[in-house]
């Protein structure tokens, strides 16, 4: 009888003394999907990456993720994520250290964390220039352009984008998408517009032989696209303060001409055709706004005869009637017969 008292006492004493001894927090364990990415030359990825990772954790539960790439820590509770990592200025590819660490329901964290080396190279921006977006040979003062800008590691991996005139320097312009529009007067000065609204004015327009307008996009790795280039246009820029727009066919132009040159008036003359589309731009808005705004006095002819634009056919009245509403609001006089 007392050797089981004893045998009661030892089990007790034991069992009190390991209930009370404090159990060591197990640290969690950091798995990524891959392991490694064996990708070289223009395999390499881009460098937008998705990547996903998940945590086990014995003795709790997952509190989320310390992620850290070349240096830089973050924390997260998501077990995915698309990376937009950065290349040198200069550089066409990188080797991207990441590594990710779990972290416990306790605020241990991974001491072994899961790493990956990402190769990644970078994509050249893309630019193009709507082949519409001139006359096929001829600009009447004003020449607008559409342009398109793209990188397959993101749009906002594109920093700039600029254009250059003929031989002059290249001019940024900025990122989001824009009607370009260029404007010259009789010494070659060019004034350009950005959906119509006027940024600067540059020297450069040739009013004896071919323009050409160049675009290019650079993106944060300091790397530039291929150059875009409009087709050579000839460029005839506001010889005076008189303007008459003819919508009619060119016969009844003449007989409009010659009552003007009958009563010895100086004028420039704007004849547009709907069937060979000629004196018709492709973008008519603004283009005609900033035509309009190069003189005093403007007459226009025009008749029932539909003309295109890019949303259908319309009357030419139709057309440009915003056009001629701020030419008026500008203090311009229009005469207008059809």
């Amino acid at each position: 009888m007392k050797h089981l008292l004893y045998f009661a006492l030892a089990v007790l004493v034991f069992s009190c003394r390991g209930t009370n001894d404090p159990v060591t927090n197990m640290a969690p364990e950091t798995l990524l999907q891959v392991d490694s990415i064996v990708r070289t030359g223009d395999l390499r990825l881009g460098t937008n990456v998705t990547l996903h990772w998940y945590g086990m954790d014995q003795d709790g539960f997952i509190k989320g993720y310390h992620i850290t790439v070349d240096e830089t820590t973050s924390f997260t509770e998501n077990t995915d994520s698309t990376f937009s990592f950065n290349i040198d200025a200069g550089q066409d590819t990188a080797d991207i250290f990441l590594t990710v660490a779990a972290e416990d329901n306790e605020g241990l964290i991974d001491p072994t964390p899961a790493t990956l080396l990402v190769p990644i190279k970078n994509a050249a921006p893309e630019v193009a220039i709507d082949p519409d977006g001139l006359l096929s040979d001829s600009a009447f003062i004003v020449a607008t352009v559409d342009w398109r800008a793209s990188d397959a590691d993101g749009e906002e991996t594109i920093e700039s984008v600029e254009f250059k005139l003929n031989a002059g320097n290249w001019i940024e312009i900025g990122t989001s998408v824009s009607l370009l529009s260029f404007a010259t007067d009789p010494q070659g000065n060019v004034a350009y517009f950005k959906n119509a609204g006027f940024v600067d004015s540059i020297p450069g327009a040739n009013l004896q032989g071919e323009n050409f307008i160049f675009l290019r996009a650079r993106d944060r790795a300091g790397v530039y696209s291929a150059v875009d280039t409009t087709s050579g246009f000839y460029w005839k820029a506001a010889n005076s303060a008189t303007l008459v727009i003819n919508g009619q066919p060119e016969y009844i132009g003449s007989t409009y001409k010659a009552w003007m040159d009958s009563a010895n008036l100086v004028y420039d003359y704007l004849q547009m055709d709907a069937v060979s589309g000629a004196g018709i731009p492709a973008y008519w808005d603004p283009t005609f706004e900033i035509i309009m705004s190069s003189y005093a006095k403007i007459a226009l002819f025009t008749d029932a005869t539909v003309f295109p634009t890019k949303s259908g056919d319309d009357y030419l009245l139709n057309i440009l009637a915003l056009s001629t509403q701020k030419f008026l609001q500008q203090g311009g006089k229009l005469f207008t017969a059809s």
